[in-house]
């Protein structure tokens, strides 16, 4: 399940509308070393409209992504729907932008593994607390405690004797 199964062959294909269905499970996301994401059960739909000088594919993402909650750190499945256009033409690889893919007249094929990992990546939230979405989740609150226990004690030792007489001076001002 390598990056060779997220190519779309377009040599050959007759103007019109085309249909293309992808998989894809924890293993697509491990060519790509920064992600953070070990499952997930995911299908892309592509439809490709060719026309004679440029080609426009729809890319649609559903399904669902295991996701640490960013409090407690318990596991939880995220629904992903994302939908996303990517214009394909012809010339120079090296003019290619987010929104133009651009392939060498003779390749008649694009690898779109860069730019679903891209779409899914921008589906995700940026703040993962599913408690606060969803009344049925309910924090880990051991491990929140345990956290928080943690982090108390490390900041008492962090404190600098150089500024205790700063906060004395601060508390008797108050």
């Amino acid at each position: 399940m390598g990056k060779k199964q997220y190519i779309v062959k377009f040599a050959g294909l007759p103007v019109g509308t085309h249909e293309f269905e992808f998989s894809i499970n924890g293993t697509f996301f491990e060519q790509f070393p920064d992600s953070e994401i070990a499952k997930a059960d995911l299908k892309v739909v592509i439809v490709l409209t060719k026309q004679n000088n440029l080609m426009e594919m729809e890319f649609d993402i559903n399904g669902t992504i295991n996701l640490s909650c960013d409090r407690c750190l318990t596991d939880y499945d995220f629904p992903v729907e994302a939908s996303e256009k990517l214009v394909v033409r012809t010339g120079n690889p090296d003019d290619s932008t987010d929104e133009i893919l651009v392939v060498n007249d003779s390749d008649g094929q694009a690898d779109v593994s860069h730019y679903l990992y891209e779409y899914i990546m921008l589906a995700l939230p940026s703040r993962r607390v599913p408690c606060e979405i969803d009344e049925d989740f309910e924090c880990d609150y051991d491990t929140l405690n345990k956290l928080n226990e943690n982090s108390t004690q490390e900041e008492e030792k962090e404190t600098n004797p150089m500024w205790e007489k700063l906060n004395k001076l601060k508390i008797n001002k108050n």
